[in-house]
């Protein structure tokens, strides 16, 4: 039942982890709230706190003026500026934003009160499965900025390129434009199989030397989360001093 629900949540999320093919389906699912992904009208949105709400108002005006200026430059701009608003105004915009939040936390308070528990779950399974996708995001951008070897590709895969280049994909649907490329696989030769297959396999031999040298500097700079198991289990201890014994 629990393995049911984990697949019917994580559905959703197949988006994020896509081909350069289904970007834009990726983006359009990362732009939905957690409650929308579980199939559940968005929560009720926080009110913006006096100093966004100012920076809403201004932004406009400021940016058409400053053109050269980079997001970055624009926004600390305004935030210099934040602190030159007399307190009058300042408190226009708590006042605004009390109301607001007393609004948003009767809404949010009606909002919770009508999700059954399996919703609830749902929710929290999805957050979960959502922090996890971001951690490996995170973990696999780490990988690159260390220069970690790329793993070469399979026989397969090096047939799928070389079809690829013969004759583009086009406006047919990546599935079907896939099963062709894969009967054609499946029927070849195992004398032309073997061209791919030797290939792939002097690339891998090329691949586990280079990991195993990447993976010994990774230890001796303290990388330890970014190399494998086996790996560690490779590395000497340290020695141990023997103390100098005065006569």
């Amino acid at each position: 039942m629990f393995f049911q629900r984990a697949v019917s949540v994580i559905n959703p999320l197949r988006g994020l982890f896509c081909t350069k093919s289904s970007i834009p389906l990726a983006q359009s699912a990362s732009t939905k709230t957690v409650e929308e992904r579980v199939g559940l009208p968005p929560k009720p949105k926080k009110p913006l706190t006096p100093y966004f709400r100012y920076m809403q108002e201004v932004r406009p005006k400021m940016a058409a003026e400053n053109s050269q200026l980079t997001m970055g430059e624009l926004i600390r701009n305004i935030a210099k500026q934040w602190k030159t608003v007399d307190d009058s105004k300042k408190r226009k915009y708590e006042e605004e934003f009390r109301k607001d939040q007393a609004v948003y936390l009767q809404k949010r308070a009606q909002y919770e009160s009508k999700l059954t528990d399996e919703q609830k779950e749902n929710i929290q399974l999805m957050k979960e499965t959502i922090a996890e996708a971001k951690e490996k995001k995170a973990f696999r951008k780490k990988l690159r900025e260390l220069g970690k070897p790329k793993k070469p590709q399979s026989p397969f895969l090096r047939f799928l390129n070389e079809e690829r280049l013969k004759k583009p994909q086009g406006n047919e649907p990546y599935r079907e434009w896939l099963n062709t490329v894969s009967a054609k696989w499946m029927g070849l030769p195992e004398k032309a199989k073997d061209v791919f297959v030797q290939a792939s396999h002097v690339e891998m031999q090329k691949y586990q030397e280079e990991l195993a040298k990447w993976e010994k500097s990774m230890v001796k700079l303290g990388h330890l989360d970014v190399v494998r198991h086996e790996a560690l289990l490779e590395v000497p201890p340290p020695k141990s001093r023997k103390r100098s014994t005065k006569a």
